[in-house]
């Protein structure tokens, strides 16, 4: 994403979701042979297969999980473990096969109330309709042929096929998050897909939502560490896990001030940017967004002291559009603090 644009694009698709499938451990890979493996019942067939079939997915080996997952499906062809698993690695893959082979493996498993079901049916639906969206610009450019004899009707019909998707996708996510109330990669996939229906205010919404959920179990994370550092117990695992909320914190920061800033609102724009320089003042992009925002609210000294402190973080290149604009943006703030001198070689220079 990029920072001081021209004009705020309309919200894109952000924060693809790290969705976490909660298995089994995953023992080490049984050593037996063929003549073994017959020699087995189905449930240990079953057993053997789901955990080699994790053991390759927690590689992102993901065709040979679903190698594994299918030879457990000629055991059990309903199991529903080894039918979400091979899902998750279908959509993984992020093919139109890939994720077509998917969506109709998960059409037969949403009858259950496990909400790993739709939260994989939900991130398959909005990349379905993300390919779909992402055609209809191809047609409409002329970049991709298309058979049809109106390409204009053609690519009107593709979006409105992705805006189908991105609704049953949304319908998946609020299933999830019924089931598992304040589960933040089912309130992150809502305000991804409302963002992509235009549905500002339920964006709105769920990005509250989410920032609280993600709050709250940074919270429970950081009273583990603290707990761990008194034991013998590596606590690696529950840092990671803190680091990976304040990303998505941070990048719902920035998604919520974008749409605040869509509607005028710079000051709920700014508080937004505020929000994500508390978890991480050492952004640049940041710096840059905020000096932009202050400048066009009409506080320049605040908006100078932004943008010196995004030229002192940024390794971007000189000529980089978001250095150019920043230098514009601290040529305006000395014009109107009546300290512009035009032979300056610093950031404003140029």
């Amino acid at each position: 994403m990029r920072w001081l644009p021209e004009s705020i694009p309309p919200a894109a698709p952000m924060l693809r979701a790290s969705l976490i499938l909660i298995s089994a451990l995953c023992l080490p890979l049984f050593s037996a042979c063929s003549s073994g493996l017959k020699e087995m019942t189905d449930a240990e067939k079953l057993d053997y297969y789901g955990e080699s079939c994790m053991r390759y997915y927690d590689m992102h080996a993901f065709d040979r999980a679903i190698h594994q997952a299918n030879k457990g499906l000629q055991v059990d062809p309903d199991n529903e473990f080894l039918l979400l698993v091979k899902a998750r690695c279908l959509l993984f893959l992020n093919k139109t096969e890939t994720l077509e082979a998917a969506h109709n493996i998960l059409e037969g498993l949403l009858k259950t109330e496990d909400f790993r079901v739709f939260l994989v049916a939900g991130e398959v639906a909005e990349r379905r309709g993300l390919i779909r969206q992402d055609s209809a610009g191809d047609i409409e450019s002329g970049n991709t042929y298309t058979e049809a004899a109106d390409p204009r009707a053609r690519a009107t019909e593709l979006r409105a096929a992705a805006r189908n998707m991105w609704t049953s996708a949304l319908d998946h996510y609020s299933r999830a998050e019924k089931i598992f109330p304040g589960g933040t990669e089912a309130l992150n996939g809502i305000m991804r897909v409302a963002s992509l229906l235009g549905d500002d205010d339920q964006c709105l919404q769920a990005g509250r939502a989410l920032l609280q959920s993600l709050t709250e179990s940074t919270l429970i994370q950081q009273r583990k560490i603290e707990e761990l550092r008194n034991t013998e117990s590596s606590s690696w695992k529950v840092q990671r896990a803190v680091f990976a909320n304040q990303e998505v914190m941070i990048a719902t920061h920035i998604h919520l001030s974008e749409l605040h800033y869509k509607h005028g609102r710079k000051e709920a724009a700014l508080l937004e940017l505020d929000g994500a320089l508390k978890l991480d003042d050492s952004l640049p992009e940041l710096h840059a967004r905020r000096g932009q925002l202050l400048l066009e609210s009409g506080d320049a000294p605040r908006a100078q002291q932004a943008l010196k402190q995004f030229f002192r973080l940024t390794t971007l290149d000189f000529d980089h559009p978001d250095v150019v604009r920043a230098r514009r943006a601290m040529r305006k703030c000395e014009q109107l603090l009546g300290g512009l001198n035009p032979a300056s070689g610093g950031p404003g220079g140029g």
